[in-house]
């Protein structure tokens, strides 16, 4: 119990710790852009404090609300979160060439970020009914059925959100997918045919699109790219010990996005190896944390949600951090709790409340009051065998 708790507590220490990394480095980064954008140094930090505080009252909201419960009504949130994709291709805000943003009151919010835990807790849903009712009703099912149904409800959100023009996102979601059509125990025959046709229209979604190509052969080639050059001579400059906090040059017009998708490299000029280091640990140690609730929580839906989002988290950190370093070809990827958005901050605090309320799933020991000691599957088996 005692471990447990600690457990419990060492995961709000580091989200506290990355909220309140996120406010040093953006009021560093960000202040010669919004003093160019809006003529006040500390609009970007003042926004981004109100995103956390939104994002906080999430975490306090999801921690506290029975994950269980998410079986009864995500249906009707998978519903809302494909109306909202197409809202976006029809009223959306375009910048950059992308359509991805829906305005309401003179705020912004990104739907492709929000549905990302929908799919999760959709798909985590299906897959434990269908589970649970096979081993319940001892009926068969059908494999190549179950797998069509998961990639049809991944493909309606990826359809949309490539309409956006929004293939990191995209590409997530179909990881994401993946990842669930894996754990459903589906045949690899299966698997391996499914595989290649989602990898060539993957392809086809980069090679169609120009400025997706582009970005790919600057990758393949000799020229790297204005953003991802100066990406490297950020990370580069930081050195060991980094120039110190408030003494990066690449903020002064050098690298754009450098409080968004860049901001890794931004905070590693300024903190340098040791920096980089210490806020990779943090994020390590998140992970570490959902992989041993995991482990130690014995309900099955419980299982299979945190299987998501540590997917979801996984593949953001390094995504974010494998292209401002070259390793991939460039693409929007905002770094978790890090980055400047208030679409995917509110997201990411809400989705490490889930985490959380599973967490305090295990200090419950009562397994009349609770099933979490339990595998749930064979709990209801038991009480069905009693009720005859």
């Amino acid at each position: 119990m005692k471990r447990k708790k600690w457990l419990g507590t060492f995961f709000i220490i580091v989200v506290l710790i990355l909220s309140a990394l996120s406010l040093i480095t953006m009021a560093s980064l960000s202040f010669p852009q919004a003093q160019k954008e809006f003529g006040k140094s500390h609009s970007y930090l003042a926004r981004q404090a109100l995103w956390l505080l939104i994002g906080g009252m999430g975490f306090v909201f999801t921690a506290n609300l029975n994950y269980k419960k998410y079986k009864d009504i995500i249906k009707y949130f998978y519903i809302l979160g494909a109306f909202t994709l197409v809202m976006v291709l029809l009223i959306g805000r375009t910048s950059k060439g992308a359509t991805r943003w829906i305005s309401i009151g003179g705020f912004a919010f990104q739907p492709s970020e929000f549905v990302k835990i929908i799919l999760i807790i959709t798909l985590a849903t299906f897959v434990y009914n269908l589970k649970y009712a096979t081993k319940r009703d001892k009926v068969k099912t059908l494999p190549w059925l179950s797998s069509i149904s998961i990639l049809g409800l991944t493909g309606i959100y990826a359809g949309l959100i490539i309409a956006e023009k929004s293939f990191s996102n995209t590409a997530q979601i179909v990881i994401i997918g993946l990842t669930y059509l894996l754990i459903s125990e589906v045949k690899f025959s299966i698997i391996g045919i499914f595989v290649p046709i989602i990898g060539i229209l993957g392809w086809l979604g980069i090679v169609g699109t120009g400025y997706r190509a582009s970005r790919l052969a600057s990758y393949v080639g000799d020229d790297l790219g204005y953003h991802t050059t100066n990406s490297l001579i950020a990370i580069g400059s930081g050195g060991f010990s980094g120039r110190f906090y408030g003494n990066g040059l690449q903020k002064y017009g050098f690298l754009p996005e450098i409080h968004t998708d860049y901001i890794f490299s931004g905070y590693a000029e300024e903190n340098g190896f040791i920096g980089a280091l210490f806020l990779l640990g943090l994020y390590i140690s998140l992970l570490v944390i959902i992989a041993i609730t995991l482990r130690k929580i014995k309900n099955v839906y419980a299982k299979y949600i945190l299987v998501g989002i540590f997917i979801m988290f996984a593949t953001q950190v390094i995504g974010n951090v494998a292209v401002v370093s070259n390793v991939i070809p460039s693409t929007g990827i905002p770094l978790p709790m890090m980055s400047y958005g208030g679409s995917t901050t509110i997201v990411m605090m809400s989705t490490l409340g889930i985490v959380y309320n599973i967490i305090r799933a295990l200090y419950k020991q009562e397994m009349g009051e609770n099933l979490d000691e339990m595998n749930e599957i064979d709990y209801e088996l038991i009480n069905q065998r009693k009720r005859r």
